[in-house]
C-alpha cells in the first residue's frame, strides 16, 4: 500500500486524545461520607456499570473516526500491472476476450481469478481514447459485443459477465475477434486476451492464419499450481445374482496434481449419505472407484459422487446420477384360453415369468382370469393389463381397455390363433402400435413342400448402449441368448406413413415383434406371436423371463432406470418428440422451468435446448401430458456433467502458443511468472487503484455510530 500524502499518517497519533481526556475525567476526587447519601450512592453505582460500557464504546469509535479520517487524509492506493496496449496517437481497432471457463472460479488471494481478469480488462478500457473502436468476446459462453465506440457498452458487459461451467475455446474466440479487426478501417489493430492459459482451452488441431495486428495475453493465474481432483460421469449398471435388485454405481477419479493423493469419495441418494469410501490416485493418473447400492422400492431421486478433500476449485467435486422406478406392479392377464389348470392356459410360461413360484423378490403380481371376468374387474387395482391370445368380446370390452390406458395403464397385446386381425383393428384402432395385416408361416422355399425354415430374434441390440431400457440385461452375449429361439409364426403388420410406433424387437427377416406406442399418458406393446408354445419356442428358453418381467415393469413405469441419458455442459441438445406432443416442459437443475415448443419443419417434431450451462439433473416432460409432474412421471431424464478436463490446470507452453498463434507482434504478461530470455516479448503498464472513498465511507458509518451511542446512552 502507497500513501500520495503520507505526511496525514501523523494524524494517526490523534487517535491518543479521545483517550488521554478518557484518563484526565477519570482522577478520584476526595470521598467525603454523608449518612443522609447513603441511598444516593447505592443507586448511583448502580446505573454506573451501564453508563461504562456505552463510555468505552464511545471512545472506540472516536478513535477509531480520527485514525480513518487521517488514512482517507493519506490518500492509499496501490499500483496495478495491466497490459501495456502501445496506443499511440492514432485511432485503433481492439477486441477484448475475457475467459469466464470454469477454471477462472479458483481462487488467488481471496480474488478469483476471473475477477482479477475483468478488473484488469476494466483498467485496460480506461486507457483508450473515446475515439478507438473496442469490442469483447467471452470465450467460454460465447457472447459478444461487436466493434463500437460506445465504451459503455462494454465496461457493463465485463461487470455482468462471471465464470460459468463451460470450457473457453480460446482460438475459436481469437478467430473471432480478428475477424471483427478485419473489417475496421483503422490501422491499429490489436486483440487483448485475459486469460489462465489453462492448456486445455486452447483447442488441439487447431491453428489461426497469419494475423497483422498485435495480440496480448495477459496470464491472471501465476505459476504456482495448486492440486485439484474431479471425477468423470458416473456409470451405472444392474448386477444380477445379488440379494434384491442392486447397481453398481462408478466413477474414474483424477489427480491433476504432483502428488499422490488418497481420495476420499461420498455416494449420497437424495438427501441421504448412503457410504464413504477411499481410492489411491498417483500423480497426474486416475483410478476408478466403484459402490454397490441395493436399491429401494419406488425410489426416484438424485444421485451425487462427491470428492471430499479440499482441492483448489471445489465445483468441479461432484457427479450427478439418477435413480427411478420400484414398487410392486399388479398385472391383470386376460387368457383367451383360460382354464382352472394352469398348464392348460396360453399364460401359463408368462404368469411364471413374472413371478416364478418361490421367488420372493419379484415386485410384479400377476392376476390372471377368463375374458369373460373382465367386465366386473375393477382396473383401478391393476397397472398393467395383458391380452394373452385374447378374441376382443365387444366394443365395451375395447373401450375400457382405451380408457385404461389413457389414464396411465399399461397394456401388453399378445397376439395367437383366437387373434382376428379385422376385428382387433376395428375395435382396437389407433390403440395399436401397427394395424395387424396377416398371419405369416416361416418356410423354408416353396410352400407346397411344407417344411417350415424358424426364424430367430435379431440379437444386433446386445451390447448397444442405446437399447430399449426392457433389453437391458442383454449387455453382452454371455448372457441369455435370445437368438436361439424359433419362430413358425407371427402376424405381418402394416407399415407406417408416419411413424408413431417404436420397434424394439425384430425377427431375422426384419419383420416387427415387440412394438411400443404411447397412448394418451400410458403406454402400448404388441408381440405379434404367442406367449406359449404354438407359434415358437421362446417360452422355454431363459431370455422369455427378463424380456416380459422388463416389459411389465416397464408398462407400469416401475422399471429402474439406472441412469438418465448423458450430456456435458455447453452441448446441444435434441430431443424427438412423439406425434401426438407439441411441446416440453424442462426443468433445470436449479429447478428452474421453461417451456420449448416443438420445430415442425422437420417431419417429425423436433425440441432443441440451445446450450446447457451448468451441470446437474435436467427434467422434461412431453405436453400435453398428465398433471402433477412428478420425478417419477419425467419422460426424459437428463444427468449433466462438466468436462473433467476443464479441471486440469496445467498452462499450455509458450512453444505451442508461438505455432497456434502466428501474428505480427504477440506480448505475453504474467502476475508474478519469471521470464526466461527465450520467452515472449512482455510490454508492461502500471495503474494507480485508490482506496480513500473506502475510508471516507468507513468514516461516516463511524459518526453515524457516534450519533447513535449518544442518543441512547444520554452521554455528552
Amino acid at each position: 500500500m502507497n500513501f500520495a500524502n503520507p505526511v496525514f499518517l501523523l494524524g494517526m497519533l490523534g487517535m491518543l486524545v479521545p483517550l488521554i481526556i478518557h484518563l484526565w475525567r477519570r482522577r478520584r476526587a476526595k470521598t467525603i461520607r454523608f449518612g443522609a447519601i447513603r441511598f444516593l450512592l447505592q443507586s448511583e453505582r448502580a446505573t454506573r456499570r451501564r453508563r461504562k460500557f456505552w463510555e468505552y464504546l464511545l471512545l472506540l469509535v472516536r478513535m477509531l473516526s480520527i485514525g480513518v479520517l487521517s488514512m482517507a487524509l493519506a490518500g492509499p492506493f496501490k499500483m496495478e500491472s495491466i497490459p501495456s496496449l502501445s496506443l499511440g496517437d492514432e485511432q485503433s481497432s481492439l477486441v477484448m476476450i475475457l475467459d469466464d471457463s470454469m477454471s477462472m472460479s479458483r481462487e488467488k488471494l481471496s480474488r478469483t481469478l476471473f475477477e482479477r481478469a475483468r478488473q484488469s480488462a476494466l483498467g485496460a478500457l480506461n486507457q483508450l481514447p473515446d475515439y478507438d473502436y473496442v469490442g469483447l468476446v467471452l470465450a467460454a459462453s460465447g457472447e459478444e459485443v461487436p466493434l463500437t465506440k460506445n465504451h459503455g457498452q462494454i465496461r457493463q458487459m465485463l461487470e455482468k459477465a462471471s465464470a460459468g461451467w463451460q470450457k473457453a475455446r480460446m482460438i475459436q474466440s481469437i478467430s473471432r475477434a480478428e475477424q471483427m479487426l478485419s473489417r475496421a478501417e483503422s490501422p491499429g489493430k490489436k486483440v487483448v486476451v485475459f486469460t489462465d492459459l489453462q492448456r486445455a482451452s486452447f483447442e488441439e488441431g487447431m491453428s489461426l492464419s497469419d494475423f497483422d495486428g498485435e495480440i496480448y495475453i495477459y496470464d491472471v493465474s501465476g505459476d504456482r499450481l495448486e492440486p485439484n481432483y474431479t471425477l468423470s460421469p458416473v456409470e451405472l449398471s444392474r448386477i444380477s445374482g445379488t440379494a434384491g435388485e442392486s447397481v453398481k454405481v462408478s466413477a474414474i477419479i483424477y489427480n491433476f496434481s504432483d502428488r499422490d493423493v488418497e481420495a476420499r469419495i461420498n455416494l449420497s441418494l437424495g438427501r441421504d449419505t448412503l457410504t464413504r469410501g477411499s481410492v489411491q490416485v498417483k500423480p497426474w493418473a486416475s483410478s476408478e472407484k466403484s459402490f454397490l447400492v441395493s436399491l429401494g422400492e419406488n425410489i426416484s431421486a438424485e444421485g451425487k459422487l462427491l470428492i471430499e478433500n479440499p482441492d483448489s476449485l471445489e465445483m468441479d467435486n461432484l457427479s450427478y446420477f439418477h435413480l427411478r422406478g420400484g414398487g410392486r406392479v399388479k398385472a391383470l392377464i386376460l387368457d383367451g384360453n383360460f382354464s382352472r389348470e394352469p398348464l392348460n392356459r396360453d399364460s401359463y410360461f408368462l404368469e411364471r415369468a413374472l413371478n416364478p413360484r418361490l421367488y420372493a423378490l419379484s415386485r410384479i403380481d400377476p392376476e390372471v382370469m377368463s375374458e369373460s371376468g373382465f367386465a366386473q374387474a375393477d382396473l383401478r387395482n391393476y397397472q398393467v393389463i395383458i391380452l394373452a391370445n385374447c378374441r376382443i368380446l365387444d366394443k365395451a370390452e375395447a373401450d375400457r381397455i382405451k380408457n385404461f390406458v389413457s389414464a396411465g395403464g399399461g397394456l401388453l397385446i399378445a397376439l395367437g390363433n383366437n387373434t382376428d386381425a379385422e376385428r382387433y383393428n376395428q375395435l382396437l384402432g389407433d390403440l395399436l402400435p401397427r394395424e395387424i395385416r396377416e398371419l405369416k408361416v416361416s418356410f423354408a422355399g416353396a410352400e407346397a413342400n411344407a417344411e417350415l425354415k424358424p426364424l430367430h430374434l435379431d440379437t444386433s441390440f446386445i451390447g448397444d448402449p442405446d437399447r430399449h431400457p426392457i433389453l437391458s440385461p442383454f449387455a453382452s452375449a454371455k448372457g441369455a441368448d435370445p437368438s436361439v429361439a424359433n419362430f413358425y409364426k407371427h402376424f405381418l403388420l402394416f407399415q407406417e406413413l408416419i411413424p408413431r410406433s417404436k420397434v424394439i424387437l425384430q425377427l431375422t427377416d426384419g419383420s416387427p415383434i415387440l412394438l411400443e406406442k404411447n397412448f394418451g399418458t400410458g403406454i402400448v406393446m404388441m408381440f405379434s406371436s404367442t406367449i406359449n408354445q404354438d407359434w415358437n419356442d421362446l417360452c422355454i428358453y431363459p431370455s422369455f423371463l427378463p424380456i416380459f418381467y422388463q416389459t411389465t415393469l416397464y408398462l407400469a413405469r416401475s422399471l429402474f432406470d439406472i441412469g438418465a441419458q448423458g450430456a456435458q455442459v455447453g452441448e446441444q441438445i435434441e430431443l424427438a418428440l412423439p406425434a401426438e406432443k407439441n411441446s416440453v416442459l424442462v426443468r433445470t437443475s436449479r429447478g428452474a422451468e421453461m417451456r420449448l415448443s416443438a420445430d415442425r419443419e422437420a417431419e417429425q417434431g423436433k425440441i432443441r435446448l440451445a446450450k446447457l450451462t451448468e451441470p446437474g439433473i435436467y427434467y422434461f416432460w412431453y405436453l400435453p401430458g398428465p398433471e402433477p409432474r412428478t420425478e417419477l412421471n419425467a419422460d426424459f431424464i437428463l444427468a449433466v456433467h462438466s468436462d473433467p478436463l476443464e479441471s486440469d490446470f496445467r498452462k499450455i507452453s509458450l512453444s505451442d502458443l508461438k505455432k497456434m498463434l502466428p501474428a505480427n507482434k504477440l506480448y505475453l504478461q504474467s502476475e508474478d511468472r519469471v521470464k526466461s530470455p527465450e520467452e515472449l516479448e512482455t510490454k508492461t503498464s502500471l495503474v494507480k487503484k485508490t482506496y480513500h472513498h473506502n475510508f471516507l465511507l468507513a468514516l461516516i458509518i463511524l459518526l453515524a455510530m457516534e450519533i447513535i451511542i449518544l442518543t441512547r446512552s444520554g452521554l455528552e
